[in-house]
């Protein structure tokens, strides 16, 4: 269906862009969290290696130095889990869950081995209450930052299964250890509902930057960034833009001819072309009006290539890429047996409001007014009877570093205005 634009990058799908979202966020969060737990177990090998050696362990051979051997290869595997999720998130590969659950589980084992093995001489209430406890406590609350409901049961779950045998290994039956399971679950339990509400987070802010397909960005950033009342308020600031006014010829005679679910898909296929050179230039889509397209270059204020360029430099670029690409269009409909397509390009800069119009509470459209955009409309109706599909205003020409391939033609008197137009085409370029 957008031939031509999908060969340029392959568009996503609503829900698509919504996980694609969430995943990326996912990712960015297990980086950290592997950071995080190489310092974790860092720490832990330094603390186990001091409380050995000042607890007398030299002189009692290899057997209490259970705890630093085992948090040595600990931290080995921690560096290498981080260097392969860093690996993956170069590639843009997502993480797979088992990964994380299984990095979940390793860190609990890993915890509660020590307690197993290493030697406590009658300290093991000590032990359990003021290292291992600690330890998982401090797993589950860095597991929060995950924001994942299955991960944060696994990692409550786990903590749970282990601490309470533990508990009755050191000392005897006491309802005061059913307040570290309680705890822990607690803290799951946390985990679930701040997954859950940043998934609700994240799927509004996915939404709002879909918002973006059906309103120009300036509308959706004033709405998040402004002040509520100001970002919905009737009216705007005057600014001085460049407008681009492009429409199809004789579109409306052929759509005649064609069942209306066609139309609009040779619409589709046209618009995705042009609004690919649009996007490359920086430049906002006002509206589409059926074939014809609006665009501004120069928002926000001061915008391109200076205070005193308006966008007119990008504005003229994207229109010479436009009509590059209108060709290359061309080409993949007459593939499909299509006639060939043609337009007519004006540009024009001048002083508009920007702002917005309609009905407070009710519907409100973000645009720009003012008689430049009437103009540069004019300009592009004027292209037939210039001979040219492309013509740029002497405002706009005044603004350009360089006016190579830039060539005069006679004024012309558009309908509607009174003053004569100074226009300009670019050479080599027919109608």
């Amino acid at each position: 269906m957008l031939c031509y634009a999908r060969s340029v990058a392959e568009p996503l799908g609503a829900g698509q862009e919504i996980e694609q979202t969430l995943r990326l966020a996912r990712q960015a969060t297990e980086l950290r969290i592997a950071r995080y737990r190489v310092w974790f177990f860092s720490v832990l090998l330094i603390v186990s290696t001091w409380a050995t050696v000042a607890l007398g362990g030299l002189h009692r051979g290899l057997v209490p130095f259970v705890g630093p051997l085992l948090f040595a290869p600990v931290l080995v595997y921690a560096l290498l889990f981080q260097r392969y999720l860093n690996r993956r998130a170069a590639a843009r590969r997502s993480i797979e869950p088992w990964l994380v659950y299984t990095s979940i589980v390793i860190d609990v084992l890993a915890i509660v081995l020590h307690f197993v093995l290493e030697p406590r001489d009658g300290m093991g209430h000590l032990v359990l209450t003021h290292v291992v406890a600690p330890c998982l406590m401090l797993l589950n609350v860095v597991n929060l930052l995950r924001n994942d409901v299955r991960a944060s049961l696994v990692c409550a779950a786990a903590s749970a299964a282990v601490v309470v045998p533990l508990y009755l290994l050191a000392e005897p039956f006491n309802p005061v250890i059913a307040m570290f399971p309680a705890g822990l679950a607690l803290i799951g339990l946390l985990g679930v509902a701040a997954a859950r509400q940043t998934r609700r987070s994240l799927d509004v802010f996915a939404r709002l930057q879909l918002l973006k397909r059906y309103l120009p960005p300036q509308a959706v950033e004033r709405v998040l960034t402004d002040d509520a009342d100001d970002a919905l308020s009737l009216g705007g600031r005057l600014v001085n833009v460049t407008l681009l006014a492009a429409d199809l010829r004789g579109f409306t005679s052929l759509s005649e001819k064609l069942a209306p679910d066609e139309v609009v898909r040779q619409l589709n296929a046209y618009h995705g072309a042009m609004l690919h050179e649009v996007n490359l230039h920086g430049g906002v889509l006002d509206k589409f009006i059926g074939d014809g397209t609006l665009v501004i270059f120069g928002l926000p204020e001061g915008a391109g290539d200076g205070p005193a360029d308006c966008g007119a430099t990008a504005a003229v670029a994207c229109a010479r890429d436009m009509l590059r690409a209108l060709e290359r269009h061309n080409e993949e409909r007459a593939r499909q047996g299509q006639a060939p397509l043609r337009m007519g390009i004006g540009v024009h800069t001048g002083a508009v409001v920007a702002g917005n119009i309609g009905a407070p509470g009710q519907r409100l459209e973000f645009t720009v007014i003012g008689d430049a955009v009437n103009t540069a409309s004019r300009l592009e109706g004027l292209t037939k009877e210039a001979g040219t599909p492309l013509l740029i205003s002497a405002e706009t020409a005044a603004r350009l570093p360089a006016a190579e391939g830039l060539h005069e033609l006679t004024p012309m008197r558009a309908k509607g205005k009174e003053t004569i137009l100074r226009v300009f085409g670019i050479a080599g370029q027919a109608a």
